[in-house]
């Protein structure tokens, strides 16, 4: 009974993936429609312009939880607040699930972790952190 019940699961979610394979096929070809015929029009007022020199302009996805910048202050402002001690990814997650006033569930805790993972990277990049080792809740960082 079991085993039906998953096989089931695992169809239906098989048909979802496939139904959203579908959708974007589509989507990916009006854009490309709308794109060749913004290349004509273009072409009209100037048809010396190489499209190669065009830089592609990446899309960024909105984190719904923050607003830009505001996750870096946090996790800075937890670092200010451990005065100099190293903090796992884990322990970040949880301040910054703490901070947002939302439900410390395993899922939103993850969440805010990832969140976190990016902005210590890129802290460790400019030299505002360093990687202090690792404990069981993941990589410890520390304020350099």
């Amino acid at each position: 009974m079991a085993e039906s019940l998953a096989v089931a699961a695992l169809i239906t979610k098989r048909a979802d993936l496939a139904g959203l394979i579908e959708h974007h096929r589509k989507e990916m070809g009006r854009l490309a429609d709308d794109l060749a015929h913004l290349d004509a029009t273009r072409k009209l007022f100037s048809p010396e312009i190489d499209l190669r020199t065009i830089r592609i302009k990446a899309h960024r996805v909105r984190n719904r939880f923050f607003r830009p910048g505001e996750c870096q202050r946090m996790v800075l402002d937890i670092f200010r607040e451990a005065q100099g001690a190293a903090l796992s990814s884990r322990q970040i997650g949880e301040a910054l699930t703490a901070r947002r006033g939302l439900e410390a569930t395993t899922v939103m805790i993850e969440q805010m972790r990832k969140n976190a993972i990016g902005v210590l990277r890129r802290l460790q990049r400019s030299g505002t952190l360093v990687l202090a080792g690792r404990d069981g809740n993941g990589t410890t960082w520390a304020v350099a």
